[in-house]
């Protein structure tokens, strides 16, 4: 039975077994096309009329179109920048809204922002977990023990205790470094987020684990491949999270990854597959300065040329045969020109 609609992207499933939901909680996408018109109709399909125009931006764009938390920022058309969509998780929700309207999906919704040739350099999924298929503080307990595998090198956490009766708060663990990670995870207890920012009683709010997957750049490009392959949220963030972490029941053999995997985690993860969002080796090294020629500087030279062409004059050649690389320029072209297999030792 296939999910509705705009709930394709935000997987639901209410049973006692696995009352896991699963969604995109935050995201960018970037568009070298400074055409706004075009990411309001083929990518957003929102009508201008009912995006509010804001001159001012950030992250270097210079204006806005804003339909409340579902934001368009756009650049100066010499910017190399171009567009940027942002949603964050209440633009999220917000958009899902238009995704039903229009009986279509967030597997849709990424395959309409790759075929305009967007790229992600930020997605979010998140798992809320209202099963509670293991404590937080249980997992700080295990990663302390040593009973923690992982390729995060870094774990961090936060939690809080009671002035008055000393009683524990929230607990948040932190996989991987927030900075410099393209790869992120944030496991935390949602219901003591909820119950302070809004004053609910915990025990209205019952207990409620969230599980952020934060990804960046190419990975973040490679798990919406997946997602658009897949159509299929859920087991794509359990598959990454069972690639980067396992949590084990300590035993007397020395080699702790043929520990046996803890039971909750068997059971949280279930019989999917390790998902591993590898990305191909980049091998266009200063692929940004060649970019930065063609988009930039290669138009002033072709209309020079043109005007030379026209004139009969070649001042254009004449300079550029007297023009030296300097140091730098030189390096670039011989990384540029040689192949990865020259340039390993």
């Amino acid at each position: 039975m296939k999910p509705p609609y705009s709930n394709r992207g935000v997987q639901n499933t209410k049973n006692e077994e696995n009352p896991l939901v699963s969604m995109i909680d935050y995201l960018r996408v970037s568009f070298k096309t400074h055409n706004v018109d075009l990411i309001l109709e083929k990518v957003l399909h929102l009508k201008k009329e009912y995006m509010e125009h804001k001159e001012s931006g950030f992250y270097g764009y210079v204006g806005t179109y804003q339909l409340d938390n579902i934001k368009v920022l756009y650049s100066h058309g010499s910017d190399v920048r171009g567009t940027l969509i942002e949603l964050s998780g209440q633009g999220c929700r917000q958009f899902e809204t238009f995704l039903k309207a229009r009986k279509v999906t967030w597997f849709d919704f990424f395959r309409d922002c790759k075929k305009n040739g967007g790229k992600f350099p930020r997605l979010d999924i998140s798992i809320d977990d209202k099963k509670t298929y293991f404590e937080i503080p249980m997992l700080f307990d295990k990663i302390r023990n040593g009973e923690a595998i992982s390729r995060f090198k870094k774990t961090d956490y936060n939690g809080s205790l009671s002035m008055e009766d000393g009683e524990q708060g929230g607990t948040t663990l932190y996989f991987g470094s927030k900075k410099h990670s393209e790869v992120y995870f944030c496991f935390y207890q949602k219901n003591y987020e909820q119950s302070e920012k809004y004053g609910i009683p915990l025990e209205e709010l019952g207990d409620w684990n969230r599980y952020e997957l934060r990804f960046k750049d190419d990975r973040a490009n490679a798990v919406v491949s997946e997602l658009i392959k897949s159509e299929s949220m859920l087991p794509v963030a359990k598959g990454i999270i069972k690639n980067y972490l396992r949590f084990v029941d300590k035993d007397n053999d020395l080699n702790r990854g043929r520990w046996k995997t803890s039971h909750f985690w068997e059971v949280f993860l279930g019989d999917v597959e390790r998902l591993k969002i590898f990305t191909k080796p980049q091998e266009d090294f200063y692929q940004k300065s060649r970019n930065w020629y063609m988009n930039q500087a290669a138009r002033t030279r072709k209309m020079i040329k043109l005007v030379e062409d026209t004139k009969g004059i070649s001042d254009l050649e004449d300079f550029e045969e007297e023009l030296e690389l300097n140091e730098k320029q030189e390096h670039m072209m011989l990384v540029y020109l040689a192949q990865p297999e020259e340039m390993i030792v």
